[in-house]
């Protein structure tokens, strides 16, 4: 995919909000990241391309938090209803860290390291777009 956006974090939020999960792949030594970066970690070029990630992958770790945020606490987060995160690992490589979902309050009783999921696109009040994980 093609597009002229910087690579910054204002562009990232902008592909979410158009419910896409991008990423930066680096043209020199071929890496992807996700989110994106304005220099490759891996051979500091700026050789880069925006490339869409299919949003599949597996859970490789979770954990709970009760503690949480003003915005989570005002969602129904905390000590009650923990906020369930957890890194994925995407078909394409990369590791993103995400809330995990399955609608109901305690979503890790459920969830498996391991287990496929898919990623969805919360848009909330705060018009803040958020990436979710759910079960494939």
């Amino acid at each position: 995919m093609s597009d002229d956006r910087a690579f910054t974090d204002q562009s990232y939020k902008a592909f979410l909000s158009e419910k896409q999960l991008m990423g930066t792949r680096c043209n020199d030594c071929e890496v992807l990241f996700v989110p994106p970066r304005g220099l490759c970690p891996t051979c500091h070029g700026d050789n880069l391309n925006w490339e869409q990630a299919s949003g599949q992958g597996r859970l490789v770790a979770m954990t709970q938090m009760a503690m949480v945020s003003p915005d989570l606490a005002a969602e129904g987060y905390g000590g009650g209803r923990p906020y369930c995160i957890g890194v994925v690992e995407l078909h394409e490589g990369p590791r993103v860290v995400a809330r995990l979902d399955q609608g109901k309050p305690d979503a890790r009783a459920d969830l498996e390291i391991g287990q496929d999921l898919q990623v969805e696109f919360e848009h909330l009040d705060r018009h803040k777009p958020r990436l979710v994980f759910r079960p494939a």
